[in-house]
C-alpha cells in the first residue's frame, strides 16, 4: 500500500537522518507541509508516531488510514495560531517548503535535544526548473543563519543534487540546544 500512494520518492537524506537519531526509542515526528505523505508514509512505524500537517485535504486523504499517522489539515501560511503543541516533537522534517515569515516558529515545537531536518530548494535552482521564484528559494546559508540562535548545526549542504531530478538545494541537520543563544 505504501508504494502505491507515493508519487515522489522520499528524500533518502531525510529518511537516513531520522534513522540515525532514533536509537531504538519511540519518537514523535512532525512532517511539516507533508503534501502527499512521501515521508510520513515511509517513516510511520510502531516506534515512530507522525503528525502530518498540510493545507491540502485531498493529499492528506491519501494516507488517512495508515497506522501511527495523525493528520492535521491547516494552511501554514495563515496568521492563525498553528494547531501544534509546544515542545512536543523529537524530530521535525521539512522538505520542498519555504515560508519565511513563520519559519523560526518551528523551534518552539521541538523538544530540547530534538532535531530539525530541513531540505528545500536554493538560489540557483531557477536554472533547472521550478521553483524559480526567489520567494521559494533559500539564499546562501539561509538555514544556518535563520536557526543559529536555537540550534547546533550537525550537518549542512548547499549545492546541486540529482536524486529525483537536477536541483539546487540546502540541507541542514540541526539539534535544539538547552539554552538559546539569543542576544542581550
Amino acid at each position: 500500500m505504501k508504494k502505491t500512494l507515493l508519487k515522489l520518492k522520499p528524500s533518502p537524506w531525510i529518511i537516513n537522518q531520522v534513522e540515525i537519531v532514533q536509537k531504538r526509542k519511540k519518537i514523535n515526528i512532525l512532517d511539516f507541509a507533508s503534501g502527499g505523505g512521501r515521508h510520513s508514509i515511509n517513516l510511520a512505524s510502531n516506534r515512530r508516531f507522525i503528525t502530518a500537517i498540510d493545507k491540502d485535504r485531498n493529499k492528506l486523504e491519501l494516507y488517512k488510514n495508515i497506522k501511527n499517522i495523525n493528520l492535521i489539515c491547516f494552511d501554514l501560511e495563515r496568521n492563525d495560531k498553528w494547531p501544534l503543541e509546544k515542545e512536543s516533537f523529537d524530530v521535525i522534517i521539512v522538505t520542498n517548503y519555504l515560508y519565511r515569515p513563520r519559519i523560526r516558529e518551528l523551534a518552539s515545537f521541538l523538544k530540547i535535544g530534538g532535531f530539525l531536518f530541513y531540505e528545500t530548494f536554493a538560489v540557483g535552482n531557477e536554472k533547472y526548473g521550478k521553483p524559480s521564484n526567489p520567494d521559494y528559494l533559500l539564499k546562501h546559508m539561509e538555514l544556518l543563519k535563520t536557526f543559529k540562535n536555537d540550534f547546533e548545526t550537525m550537518y549542512y549542504f548547499q549545492g546541486k543534487t540529482i536524486e529525483n531530478e537536477v536541483a539546487i538545494i540546502q540541507r541542514c541537520s540541526l539539534k535544539k540546544g538547552l539554552l538559546s543563544k539569543k542576544p542581550f
